[in-house]
C-alpha cells in the first residue's frame, strides 16, 4: 500500500510521520525542536528515519511543514551564514517601527497580506545588515526550506512560506525587490519560490533516511495551514484553530478582503488557488508554558499534567478573574506589538488553581475576539481544534463555552505532519483525502451559557479594548 511521509518542524517540537494517504498512521516520532539549524537539520532527517525503518517500506513522497517566520541567513554557497532566528526573537522591533512609520500600510498590505511586525523576515534582515555586516548575508532559508535543502540538495521554499518574509507580493506570487533592497537583498538571492514538487532525495540523503533516492520532496509550507487542511478546514465558512506554543484562527477565503480584514493577515492556502486570513495569538500554550514555569512545583517532570490536575474539573463557572494573554504583544485584532500582560479582578480569595484557569479564560476569550472579528460577527458554520493544548480537558471545555459554532475538537493527532505528507500526495497525484473524523465535546447546560457569554462581553472585551478607546479619544 502506498504510504506518504510528512514533517513538522514546529516551535517546540518537531514531528514526523509516515501515513497511509487516508491520514492512518504508520509510524510516528517526536523530538525537542533544537536552536541551531544544523543541530534541527539533524533531528529532523533523523526521526524521518526512524519513522521510514518501523514503516518497513519507502513513502512514495515527502512533505516538509514548519513555523513560518523562523530560518536562517545563507551565504553564496547556500549554507547557514549565522543563526537560527527564531519568529519571536525581539531584535528587529525598532526596524518594524521605521518600516510601519515610513511604508504605506494599505499598499504594504494590499501586496503582502501583512502589517510590518519584528517577527518579519524583512524587519531582521534589515538588523542584520546594519548590525551585522560581516555575515555578508546573500540568502535566507526557512526552517522547512532547510530541512528540504539537506534531502534534495537545493534551497527552494513554498507560496505560504514566501509569503510570511513581508517581501513578496502574494498577488503577483514574486518577490518585491524596492522592499529586499531596503535590506541589501536582491530577488535571485531569495529561494525560488515552488508549488508541488520541490526537489528529489539525492543518494547520500537516501543512505541517511531509508527514503529512496529519487523521492519526491514537497514543501507543504506553514505549518498552521498544513494541519488545517489535513483537518478538512478547506473551504469559506470552516475555520481551524490550530493550538500550540503559538495559536493560529485560518480562515479559508475565496479572496482577500481589504484591511482591516479583522486585524488578520492574508496569504494563500496550502490548495495552491485560494487565500487564507489567519488571526495569530503569539502567546498561548507559550503562556502557560511561562505560567508553569512560575508556579508548578520545583523538580516535576509533569508539569502539563499537574496543571491540568489543578486547574480541574473542567465544569465550573468563570473565575470572575479577566487575563489579557499578550506575552509577546498583540497581532490580531487591533494589533499592538508593544502590549503586555495584565490581570484584572484578582482577590485575596482566589487560589492558584484560580490563576490558571484565569490564563485558560483569558486565551479563549481572546480567540472568541479573533474569530468575531474575522469573520465579522457571523459565526462560522465550523471551528476544528488541534495541537497539543487539545489535551487538557478544562481547556477545551472553556472554548467550547466560548465558540460562536460548533466545535470540534481532535486529539492525539500530529496535524501539520499528516497535513505535509497528504500535500505530497496531492502533488504526485494522490487523490485529496476525506477529512478526519472528529469527535465534538459535550453541550453546554443552558445555565452555563449566558454566564460565559456575559463575561466575554462585559468585562473582557472592555478591558480588551480600553487602551484603544483612549488612543481614539486622544485623536
Amino acid at each position: 500500500m502506498t504510504t506518504l511521509a510528512g514533517l513538522d518542524i514546529g516551535t517546540t517540537h518537531t514531528k514526523a510521520g509516515v501515513y497511509r494517504p487516508d491520514g492512518t498512521p504508520v509510524a510516528q516520532r517526536r523530538a525537542v525542536t533544537p536552536g541551531e539549524a544544523g543541530a534541527l537539520r539533524t533531528t529532523a532527517l533523523r526521526l524521518l528515519a526512524d519513522c521510514v525503518a518501523e514503516a518497513g517500506a519507502a513513502p512514495a513522497a515527502l512533505g516538509v511543514a514548519s513555523m513560518a517566520e523562523t530560518g536562517v541567513p545563507l551565504d553564496a554557497g547556500g549554507e547557514p551564514a549565522g543563526e537560527l532566528i527564531g519568529w519571536r526573537d525581539r531584535r528587529a522591533v525598532r526596524e518594524a517601527d521605521r518600516l510601519a512609520a515610513t511604508l504605506d500600510a494599505g499598499a504594504f498590505f494590499a501586496a503582502t497580506g501583512l502589517r510590518p511586525s519584528a517577527k518579519l523576515p524583512l524587519a531582521r534582515w534589515i538588523w542584520l545588515r546594519h548590525h551585522q555586516p560581516q555575515l555578508r548575508m546573500a540568502g535566507w532559508a526557512n526552517t522547512a526550506d532547510l530541512v528540504a535543502a539537506a534531502l534534495t540538495g537545493t534551497v527552494v521554499t513554498s507560496p505560504t512560506l514566501a509569503a510570511r518574509t513581508g517581501a513578496f507580493d502574494i498577488h503577483a506570487g514574486a518577490y518585491l525587490p524596492e522592499l529586499l533592497g531596503l535590506a541589501g537583498l536582491r530577488p535571485d538571492g531569495l529561494p525560488p519560490v515552488v508549488s508541488g514538487v520541490a526537489g528529489r532525495v539525492t543518494t547520500s540523503a537516501a543512505s541517511r533516511t531509508g527514503l529512496l533516492a529519487g523521492t519526491p520532496v514537497v514543501i507543504a509550507g506553514h505549518d498552521h495551514l498544513a494541519a488545517a487542511w489535513a483537518a478538512g478546514v478547506r473551504a469559506p465558512g470552516q475555520v481551524a484553530d490550530s493550538m500550540g506554543t503559538a495559536e493560529a484562527i485560518v480562515t479559508p477565503v475565496a479572496k482577500v478582503p481589504p484591511p482591516p480584514a479583522g486585524g488578520a493577515t492574508a496569504g494563500p492556502f496550502v490548495d495552491g488557488s485560494s487565500f487564507c486570513l489567519i488571526s495569530g495569538l503569539s502567546s498561548s500554550g507559550g503562556l502557560v508554558d511561562w505560567l508553569l514555569e512560575e508556579i508548578a512545583p520545583a523538580g516535576r517532570l509533569d508539569r502539563h499534567r499537574w496543571f491540568t490536575e489543578l486547574v480541574g474539573p473542567p465544569e465550573r463557572p468563570p473565575t470572575g478573574i479577566v487575563v489579557l494573554p499578550y506575552l509577546y504583544g498583540r497581532a490580531a485584532p487591533d494589533p499592538d506589538p508593544h502590549r503586555t500582560p495584565s490581570v484584572h479582578g484578582l482577590r485575596p480569595e482566589h487560589t492558584a488553581a484560580d490563576l490558571g484557569r484565569a490564563v485558560l479564560e483569558g486565551l479563549c476569550m481572546h480567540v472568541r475576539w479573533m474569530l468575531d472579528a474575522v469573520t465579522a460577527g457571523v459565526p462560522p458554520a465550523s471551528v476544528t481544534a488541534f495541537g497539543g493544548p487539545v489535551a487538557n480537558p478544562t481547556w477545551m471545555w472553556i472554548k467550547a463555552r466560548l465558540t460562536p459554532a460548533p466545535l470540534a475538537v481532535l486529539h492525539e493527532w500530529q496535524g501539520a505532519a499528516l497535513g505535509a505528507a497528504q500535500l505530497a500526495g496531492r502533488a504526485i497525484g494522490v487523490p485529496d483525502p476525506p477529512p478526519v473524523t472528529i469527535a465534538r465535546p459535550a453541550e453546554p447546560a443552558p445555565e452555563w451559557e449566558s454566564e460565559w457569554e456575559e463575561v466575554y462581553r462585559a468585562r473582557f472585551l472592555p478591558i480588551a479594548t480600553a487602551r484603544e478607546a483612549r488612543k481614539k479619544e486622544a485623536r
